[in-house]
């Protein structure tokens, strides 16, 4: 029996899987963007405090801000709109905040879901010695007021700011302060709010 047909066909099959198996290897190799996720509002039965490091500068991300600044915005709004609840939802749809170096998307606040973008101008918090960042410095003066038995810090980390992350995370453990992080791609937006993915502490 003849089988060098059968042959040809199963060699050109193999050739066809082998050329796909590359092609995949080489897309996967060069993915770089990492797609943020919300966030849970508690992990462990601690709360976290939101950092951003970008630009190799500390950014705080106070949630009590967050909500506070929707709150007003909100007060606001519905005076201007006369409690008319279309047009207020009309406005309510074109509206930005900015909160501590950051744009906040009101929409998806009033659903509970902060989602922040990075405002590339703002100015953070930069520290260069652990030792110096006392109790009364902007950085440590956070630390300080966290609650070790009920709070822990969670790192949001951009591309360009590993060294202040650092820095920040061992200032932290040497408060005896639980640490978590997450690394962020350089403009993504970071979400916070429920639904999301569990944080654990390193």
């Amino acid at each position: 029996m003849d089988l060098s047909s059968f042959t040809d066909l199963m060699t050109c099959i193999l050739g066809v899987l082998v050329l796909i198996i590359l092609l995949t290897g080489i897309d996967a190799s060069q993915i770089t963007v990492l797609v943020a996720t919300p966030k849970e509002m508690q992990s462990d039965d601690k709360a976290p405090v939101f950092f951003e490091c970008r630009k190799n500068q500390l950014f705080h991300i106070s949630v009590d801000e967050l909500k506070k600044a929707c709150d007003e915005k909100t007060e606001e709004l519905r005076e201007k709109t006369a409690g008319n609840e279309t047009e207020f939802l009309k406005v309510a749809a074109q509206t930005l905040l900015e909160v501590g170096g950051h744009k906040l998307d009101y929409t998806y606040a009033l659903m509970g879901k902060y989602v922040l973008l990075p405002i590339p101008e703002a100015e953070g918090y930069e520290f260069t010695s652990q030792a110096a960042e006392t109790p009364d410095k902007w950085y440590g003066s956070r630390l300080a007021a966290i609650d070790p038995e009920t709070q822990f810090i969670c790192f949001l980390v951009r591309p360009d700011s590993y060294r202040i992350f650092q820095r920040a995370r061992n200032l932290a453990w040497i408060k005896n302060l639980n640490v978590a992080c997450e690394l962020q791609d350089e403009k993504n937006p970071i979400m916070i709010g429920p639904g999301g993915e569990r944080m654990f502490m390193q």
